[in-house]
């Protein structure tokens, strides 16, 4: 997956296209220098505090 073009949350699977829905649903995180990196989880999962290994506390509430 080529950074800038695709993103899935890995929690709630919700895809984001592009840099601007990638900005808009997900954001993403500076890694050193110039280098930026979409998030992994998106911002509702992330606002939810959602935890990597655990079922996706999003999806139970929906």
């Amino acid at each position: 997956m080529p950074y800038g073009v695709y993103a899935e949350c890995p929690c709630c699977g919700k895809v984001a296209y592009g840099k601007d829905e990638i900005e808009q649903k997900r954001g993403y995180r500076n890694i050193g220098g110039c280098k930026m990196i979409p998030q992994s989880y998106c911002r509702t999962c992330r606002s939810a505090h959602s935890v990597a290994g655990e079922p996706c506390i999003v999806n139970q509430a929906e």
